[in-house]
């Protein structure tokens, strides 16, 4: 975190001062702003004249609404430079079948990719549905695309068909044994399903129930993904019943991507060592210098082309390299003096933070940087309490808890007012505007919570059998500290003495994935509204650190199963998340609200900044989910104004 001692001061100081009458400490939150997202229809490319590098597309909303977009034409050359953080060996980030939905393979999206992607046409560049600074995954029939799939299609309910595009070719790369192994021969669906059932065999043992259970025969794969026997070109996945919306996300996802049996019959089942990634995408991995860089260079046969520009082959840039720089600063500088295109607070491992105060500095020192700014509810964090554990069994001392906390105050002193009091079940984004409801439209029992009631929190101690308040305390990493530390000041007032038990990243992840704290435990954010987050909060899931067992979960669960594939849904989080429960229930996003099985934080504003020469970026990274670098087929850079720039 970027913090001035200043402010963290000022917050530290308000947190230790005396408790105030709650009538007047009562701070009511600002109201939030979402941008309305609106239904469109990409239509044709129009050239109004060969003497101007503009040109004009057009697109209509299904209002009927025509918008209009004046666009460069991109160019071809020049090299891309970015940085990243980690040091892929630490990660193990080139192995694309390690884990399944991990974040596994970022470093490897230019080279393979999966079945679907997000729609480039609806994205920054075009109509603006999905900004591509969050992994969000899109709806079904919504913003995505495919990629080595043309379309897919439902037969029946626990049944996928994907139709698997011809003349995808593997990468040739004459200096590269393993490519030379495979020799630029075609894709064909054989692979696809070669590699369905590969990473399944492979990786699926440490991916959570939730998705391994999806297909049909969870102990042999290969009854579960085959080519059609009626179209050589069609690839069936079959799933167990009420298990196909769940599955749908794996498609748009790293673990589908397609690979080369012949290097999985020589190197091995698992493929950490970059030489022997050989892909379909638009970018062959040349070389990796350990701690140092990691180097892409085009494929001249890549067979994708611009969706704006249909008669442009991809990529555009000649390659591009990506800088290990493990500090921020530093990765500020190479940014300030030209020697990185981008810079963005997402990526590979442990991003960057670029919170307001560190985005206010580079818009001083370099006016001329583009930027955007976005939500992160993983920066601002949950405090998972243990309800299977008392006292965290009473919702009492849930809700006391919650009320001790003065998020008002940390949104304005802590994360400089730079975010959003209120983003939980549904974020207040630019992809969930269209059933995201303000803090204002919910009942009181939510509103009180995210405003700041010391006394009332009190007195639902004492009715909980805790006027003295208790001990108790949070596992967490060195980055968690300041924050927690405030908070600790909060629940003082009200008798509860929290002890901050630091954890190393290896240790935190391990006890996150374990479920191994006894109390409670920091955490990011969930990653977002969907059917997969849903199922990874239920009993058993992933995310389920309060170790929930809740039935109105599994309620709103089915729900969202049931109409995930029904238009107008978005997946069918729209019925699961505002529909009452059952008669005279409230909703879920009420219900989950007033449960408090954890401590929702404020979500910050985070900043990508990017340099004006490189084109066609928009901030963009997610591509598809858990894609930090597939945008980099679409990028180009404008050399003559980098030489402009004296760069």
């Amino acid at each position: 975190l970027v913090l001035s001692g200043g402010m963290v001061l000022t917050l530290l100081l308000s947190a230790c001062a005396p408790a105030v009458v709650e009538k007047e400490k009562e701070v009511v939150p600002k109201e939030e702003v979402v941008t309305p997202r609106e239904e469109v229809v990409p239509r044709e490319l129009v050239v109004p004249s060969e003497e101007t590098n503009l040109v004009k597309w057009t697109g209509t909303k299904a209002d009927g609404t025509v918008v209009e977009k004046m666009l460069e034409k991109p160019k071809y050359g020049g090299a891309h430079i970015t940085s990243g953080p980690a040091d892929p060996l630490h990660a193990n980030f080139f192995d694309s079948t390690r884990t399944p939905g991990s974040g596994s393979g970022e470093l490897d999206d230019p080279v393979y990719e999966p079945l679907l992607h997000y729609d480039w046409l609806r994205g920054p560049a075009g109509t603006g549905e999905w900004g591509g600074q969050l992994g969000i995954v899109p709806p079904p029939r919504g913003w995505e695309a495919g990629i080595i799939a043309e379309s897919y299609e439902l037969p029946d309910p626990n049944t996928f068909i994907f139709h698997i595009r011809r003349g995808i070719r593997f990468a040739l790369d004459p200096t590269s044994e393993a490519s030379r192994l495979v020799g630029g021969r075609e894709m064909t669906a054989d692979d696809v399903v070669f590699s369905l059932r590969h990473h399944w065999k492979t990786g699926y043992p440490s991916v959570q129930p939730v998705y391994r259970d999806a297909i049909s025969d969870p102990k042999n794969p290969d009854n579960s993904f085959y080519v059609s026997p009626t179209d050589k070109w069609a690839v069936v996945v079959k799933m167990q019943p009420g298990q196909t919306a769940i599955f749908h996300r794996q498609f748009s996802e790293g673990w589908s991507v397609a690979m080369a049996p012949e290097v999985i019959g020589k190197y091995g089942p698992t493929i950490t060592d970059w030489r022997h990634i050989v892909g379909t995408g638009p970018f062959i991995l040349k070389n990796y210098i350990t701690a140092s860089s990691i180097t892409f260079a085009r494929n001249p046969d890549y067979w994708g082309h611009d969706p704006f520009f249909p008669e442009n082959q991809l990529p555009y840039v000649d390659g591009f390299k990506l800088l290990i720089i493990p500090d921020l600063s530093t990765q500020m500088a190479a940014l300030r003096t030209g020697k990185i295109d981008n810079l963005p607070s997402a990526g590979v491992d442990s991003p960057p933070i670029i919170d307001v105060e560190t985005a206010q500095s580079l818009m001083k020192t370099n006016p001329e940087l583009q930027w955007v700014r976005y939500l992160s509810n993983a920066q601002g964090g949950k405090i998972n309490m243990r309800v299977d554990t008392k006292p965290f069994d009473d919702i009492q001392v849930r809700r006391a808890l919650q009320l001790a906390v003065n998020q008002p105050e940390i949104l304005e002193l802590y994360w400089g007012g730079d975010g959003v009091l209120f983003n939980w079940p549904v974020y207040a984004s630019l992809e969930y505007s269209p059933f995201y409801k303000p803090l204002e439209d919910y009942p009181e029992s939510v509103r009180e919570l995210y405003e700041y009631h010391p006394d009332k929190a009190r007195q639902l101690l004492t009715e909980a059998g805790y006027p003295n308040g208790f001990k108790t305390s949070v596992v967490a990493l060195n980055t968690h500290v300041d924050l927690l530390s405030v908070i600790k000041e909060y629940w003082a007032k009200i008798g509860v003495d929290l002890t901050i038990d630091v954890k190393s990243s290896t240790v935190h992840r391990t006890m996150l994935a374990r479920k191994q704290h006894t109390e409670m435990i920091m955490a990011d954010g969930v990653s977002g509204p969907g059917l997969v987050w849903t199922a990874d909060i239920r009993k058993g899931g992933g995310q389920n650190y309060s170790i929930l067992d809740e039935p109105w979960w599994e309620v709103a669960y089915y729900r969202m199963v049931e109409t995930y594939f029904d238009p107008g849904t978005y997946g069918g989080f729209v019925p699961a998340i505002h529909e009452p429960l059952a008669p005279d229930q409230p909703t879920w996003a009420v219900y989950t609200n007033e449960q408090s099985w954890w401590i929702n934080l404020p979500a910050p504003y985070l900043y990508t900044f990017w340099q004006p020469w490189l084109k066609n970026y928009y901030g963009a990274m997610m591509t598809y989910y858990g894609s930090s670098l597939g945008w980099t087929r679409y990028a180009w850079i404008d050399q003559e104004l980098k030489k402009a720039m004296g760069h």
